[in-house]
């Protein structure tokens, strides 16, 4: 018995692996050689195995039964509930429908249907409801609190202001092309400037789509903004454009650019042009950083008697024009004849044509030349506009040669005369004519152009009807389509400016706007605080908040300067989506 037992000892300690490397090796020669101890090794593996059996099947009907139960307690955890949200609905309905008498000045009788087993059953089958009246009194000021309805709330729907319409224009991609929009911007384009998605240039008509903001208004409207990594700068004309063949969106290829004139009013150094990208509901400019990129300004030549005050006024309209020496003692009509024939012919008699030539140029050329004849009757702020850089030279040059005038008078005082000089000569030929400010002939032009003509002949046929804008401007180069900012940074000292606006809601944006500079900056919102980071200190803005609530619009408005901790307060009117533009237009001649 007592060998039996230590032969149990060393099989279980073979099985479980805790014998020596020798003890191991004597157990296994042990099996070859003594058949009595390999019996005794088997019976007793078969006899563990069978533990384990009954061990695994204890823990198999274990886990059954637990399964069971929580099956159970689950089905009954969803009846329960279920029979909760039934009887909760049940009671907040019949508690609105409940009848309040007043009987006297101590006690209200609240009459209260009671749910009974009938109705029970009616809620998860029938729509028919059986109710009890049963009267209660009740102390009238609990009947107050009793009686009162739970507050119920409203989904808020949300309005969205409809984006600028975008002005759609269709070309012919082989061809070089000048294309003039709706408020003015001048786009000059190359031919096969434009690549698919494949880098395959393209052929055939293309449509690009332009947007244009150039009115504050407009671009509070459209939630834009003019910042730089947080830094402000000041606007001088936003575009959006984008390009397609049948639907398919297209860029633009390597090194190629399209010239864009921003028009203008005014002047300002140190104009650049801005690429755009939105993120989180903001729009933040980033410089384009490449060699195609420069500014030319315009000079501004005023061609509206309504700003007589600038001392500016057209050649075809002044009073007492501009007298070519020779001309001076003439009546103003007739002076006006005589300096236009002195000046075309002063240009014709010094224009050099062969340059043209030299240039390998054939057919007819077209310098348009602006200036503007000083109160010192000096030709100044010469400007000129051909296919190659080398004429405009020439025509700056000739223009500057023109002798001293007898300056032009209005109402008595010397005033700035603009004059306008479209040169056509025929390069094979060198045949030349300056067509005069005032009396021009109409000439049949050869071009590419699709839309340059018109203002070509408006500037032959009638100068006094070209609006400021046609000639006045920044003129840049973009490699990149989509948003586009001709911008100048404004660098003043900042300081941190928050608001708080009480009952704000979710559904609302903040933007201020500048009434010195050309900028608007937006809001970030943490709750019923508007963070605009950092702003030029003591600036007179215009705030402008536009807020939804309910599904209604609202918008508020006020004048402030910036300071640090402001105390303002927003007083809002209900407008509709379809005075929205019209109220912010108002805003405008605050701005």
């Amino acid at each position: 018995m007592e060998n039996h037992i230590k032969d149990i000892a060393f099989i279980n300690g073979y099985l479980d692996k805790t014998l020596s490397k020798k003890e191991t090796l004597l157990f296994e020669e042990r099996l070859k050689t003594d058949s009595q101890f390999n019996s005794l090794f088997e019976e007793h593996t078969t006899l563990i195995e069978g533990i384990k059996r009954q061990q695994l099947k204890a823990e198999i009907i274990s886990g059954k039964k637990i399964y069971t139960r929580y099956k159970w307690l689950k089905y009954f955890g969803f009846t329960t509930l279920a029979l909760v949200i039934i009887i909760s609905v049940f009671i907040f309905t019949t508690a609105n429908n409940s009848e309040v008498i007043k009987k006297d000045n101590s006690t209200i009788e609240v009459v209260t249907p009671t749910l009974s087993i009938d109705t029970l059953t009616s809620l998860k089958t029938t729509t028919d409801t059986v109710v009890e009246k049963k009267i209660t009194k009740v102390p009238q000021e609990q009947t107050k609190t009793d009686v009162v309805k739970p507050e119920v709330k409203t989904k808020i729907a949300k309005v969205k202001i409809p984006e600028k319409p975008f002005q759609t224009i269709t070309f012919n991609a082989e061809k070089d092309t000048t294309i003039v929009c709706k408020e003015g911007t001048k786009l000059t384009i190359k031919k096969g400037s434009f690549l698919d998605k494949n880098n395959t240039v393209i052929t055939g008509n293309i449509d690009l789509e332009v947007t244009e903001y150039y009115t504050l208004s407009d671009m509070v409207l459209a939630h834009l903004s003019t910042q730089s990594d947080e830094t402000l700068l000041e606007t001088g004309g936003m575009l959006n454009m984008k390009a397609f063949q049948n639907n398919a969106p297209l860029h633009l290829a390597p090194n190629t650019t399209i010239e864009i004139l921003f028009p203008s009013k005014t002047q300002k150094k140190g104009m650049q042009l801005f690429s755009g990208a939105w993120d989180s509901g903001n729009i933040n400019w980033t410089l384009q950083n490449n060699s195609d990129t420069e500014v030319v300004v315009v000079e501004e030549v005023v061609l509206d008697m309504a700003q007589e005050e600038q001392v500016e006024v057209p050649f075809s309209i002044v009073e007492i024009p501009p007298a070519y020496p020779g001309c001076e003692h003439l009546e103003p009509s007739a002076s006006k004849k005589c300096t236009s024939v002195a000046i075309s012919k002063f240009v014709m008699a010094n224009f050099n044509t062969e340059i043209a030539m030299n240039l390998g140029l054939t057919g007819r050329q077209r310098i348009n030349t602006i200036f503007r004849i000083n109160q010192e009757g000096r030709p100044v702020s010469i400007t000129s506009r051909a296919s190659e850089p080398e004429l405009e030279i020439e025509a700056n040059r000739v223009i500057a040669l023109l002798p001293k005038m007898t300056p032009g008078k209005q109402r008595g005082k010397t005033v700035i005369v603009p004059y306008s000089l479209p040169i056509v000569f025929q390069a094979e030929s060198n045949q030349l004519s300056a067509l005069t400010g005032s009396t021009p002939r109409k000439e049949t032009l050869r071009r590419d152009s699709i839309v340059n003509k018109k203002f070509e002949d408006k500037l032959i046929e009638n100068p006094a009807s070209v609006k400021a804008y046609e000639l006045n401007g920044y003129i840049l180069r973009t490699s990149k389509l989509g948003w586009i900012n001709c911008d100048r940074f404004i660098r003043r000292t900042n300081i941190p400016f928050k608001l708080k606006i009480k009952n704000a809601g979710d559904d609302i944006r903040v933007s201020m706007v500048f009434k010195s500079i050309k900028s608007i900056i937006p809001s970030s919102k943490i709750g019923d605080v508007f963070d605009f980071k950092r702003v030029p200190k003591d600036e007179n803005v215009v705030l402008i908040a536009i807020k939804k609530d309910q599904g209604k619009l609202y918008l508020g408005s006020l004048e402030t300067k910036t300071a640090e901790h402001p105390n303002i307060e927003f007083v809002f009117k209900e407008i509709t989506l379809d005075n929205l533009h019209d109220e912010i237009e108002q805003l405008h001649s605050t701005f």
